[in-house]
């Protein structure tokens, strides 16, 4: 049987070589990897925002499914 060999996507150490590695959408992070990630983003300063800000994932979802819903009656009437 063949078993693949895991390997963090980022510094490339197999899992032999780590303590943890977490599987992502076709792609792995060591625990290192991860841990150097946090610390960069931690003391990095945050960039200037986006001149177009969008608002959170929640809002624009709800916003959607309140749009939607007079939309998706009409068509079921029309359909009927």
């Amino acid at each position: 049987m063949f078993f693949r060999k895991l390997a963090c996507s980022f510094c490339g150490r197999d899992n032999a070589e780590v303590a943890k590695l977490v599987a992502g959408p076709r792609v792995f992070i060591c625990d290192r990897c991860a841990y150097e990630t946090i610390r960069i983003m931690e003391t990095t300063p945050p960039s200037a925002p986006s001149p177009v800000a969008r608002p959170p994932l929640w809002r624009r979802l709800l916003d959607w499914s309140r749009a939607s819903r007079p939309l998706e009656l009409h068509s079921a009437r029309q359909s009927g």
